[in-house]
């Protein structure tokens, strides 16, 4: 059957349903103003059955006649297999995998999914084609901490990298929504006395109340912006500023700032500054001096305060050398938080391949990860360090411990001057100790 002959049937079967359309018209009208309700009834219902007959007709003629004669072709489809997943989370003896793999544990990853279930079920109406709830979490935990591209991920998990692109940001968004205000805050006046407690039995420096410091995270700009998000040592990263306990817990997070900002700048973006002037701190009277707490961090950044440094410069006393050496004790464990950090989350540890708008959402997501497995005490491999290595070698950290022109005020300095003599006083009376000479009071005498 040529064109010609299959457009004459298609004209001659709307012709004759025209017809028969005109034709019921007709009677209807004729017969209106009989009011006949039965009459009516019955021709409404002829309507509606030759409109259905016509619609039939008019689908069969379709298909046999315009719809067969359309070239088609076969689409070929990706059958996907979530067995990797099924394996590592569904079954009872997998505690090993579940740590190599997610970096936490069963009961962990249960406590997220009971957590985040409402805010990552599936569409009712989408069911069949959505991810559920511990596959959205699972894809999100891998991609932080094997840092892998979305093709590897989808192969393990079933699923387009599309898919695993979306499950990433649902998931990071989802984690800060849920967790960020009951996870990572600063201490209150009761838990500052604790803090400050732990880190005087570690370094001998009361009021010590959290460690501030940064690190600079790889990323991946376009190459127009390349040089404007170069560090220090020459490559693009972003700032992560912390405030860190004595139990490497992140209680203050700033990020996003471009490799190249200065730390004063950082920090006064931090709302630190704003925190600390309204808050009420925990002080105590040291040699009749009195001293409000305050955090420890490196030169780089200003002295205040509530935020106090080491000594810098070349021609330190043996006073300020000893001084410096108790305060390290207390800074070190805002670098121990970043090294937990990154070696539990290889994401970290290379070029992030993801918008660069986005990854303040991964770097909180990470730290509120990173608090919730340290609170359940959930270990680090030495694998994951020694993986950490060639990251630090081939993404070296800007060292700030040179700057020596940084901004002081007197409260600070007199603070420092302060507790520099009280550490003096404390060494000086351990050192005078002579263990040689102990005289002993017998019950007779």
């Amino acid at each position: 059957m040529d064109l010609e002959q299959k457009r004459q049937v298609i004209d001659n079967l709307f012709a004759s349903y025209a017809a028969k359309q005109a034709d019921l018209v007709r009677l209807y009208e004729t017969n209106r103003k009989k009011r006949s309700k039965i009459f009516l009834q019955r021709l409404r219902y002829q309507l509606k059955r030759n409109a259905e007959a016509h619609r039939v007709d008019w689908c069969n003629t379709a298909q046999t006649v315009v719809l067969d004669s359309i070239p088609t072709r076969k689409f070929w489809k990706l059958n996907r297999c979530d067995k990797w997943f099924r394996d590592v989370y569904e079954r009872d003896d997998n505690e090993d995998e579940m740590l190599e793999n997610f970096r936490m544990d069963k009961d962990t990853y249960e406590l997220l999914v009971e957590a985040l279930k409402n805010e990552l079920a599936p569409h009712p109406l989408l069911a069949a084609q959505s991810c559920s709830t511990e596959k959205k979490i699972g894809i999100g935990i891998y991609k932080l901490t094997s840092g892998a591209d979305y093709t590897s991920i989808g192969n393990r998990f079933g699923v387009h990298k599309a898919t695993v692109k979306n499950c990433v940001h649902q998931f990071c968004k989802v984690m800060v929504k849920q967790f960020m205000d009951s996870e990572i805050f600063l201490p209150n006046h009761e838990e500052m006395l604790e803090i400050a407690k732990s880190f005087e039995e570690k370094c001998d420096i009361p009021l010590i109340m959290g460690a501030l410091g940064r690190t600079h995270i790889p990323i991946t700009p376009t190459a127009a912006d390349s040089k404007n998000y170069a560090n220090a040592k020459k490559w693009p990263s972003l700032i992560l500023q912390a405030v860190v306990d004595n139990n490497h817990l992140y209680r203050h997070i700033t990020c996003g700032h471009v490799g190249g900002t200065e730390e004063a700048a950082v920090l006064g973006d931090s709302g630190l500054y704003q925190h600390f002037n309204n808050v009420e701190m925990p002080q105590q009277n040291i040699n009749g001096n009195s001293v409000k707490a305050f955090i420890v961090t490196e030169s780089a950044y200003p002295l205040l305060p509530w935020l106090l440094h080491g000594y810098a410069g070349m021609n330190q006393t043996s006073e300020e050398e000893t001084f410096n050496e108790h305060l390290a004790k207390a800074r070190v464990v805002v670098d121990e938080a970043f090294e937990k950090l990154r070696a539990r989350f290889k994401i970290l540890q290379k070029k992030i391949d993801i918008d660069i708008n986005f990854v303040p959402q991964i770097l909180l997501t990470c730290c509120i990860l990173h608090n919730l497995l340290e609170k359940r005490q959930i270990p680090i491999n030495d694998d994951w360090k020694e993986s950490l290595k060639d990251a630090e070698q081939k993404f070296p950290q800007p060292d700030g411990s040179y700057v020596t022109n940084y901004t002081t005020t007197v409260e600070g300095e007199a603070a420092r001057d302060v507790l520099k003599d009280h550490v003096q006083s404390k060494y000086m009376l351990y050192r005078s100790i002579d263990y040689g000479q102990v005289y002993f009071i017998s019950g007779s005498n």
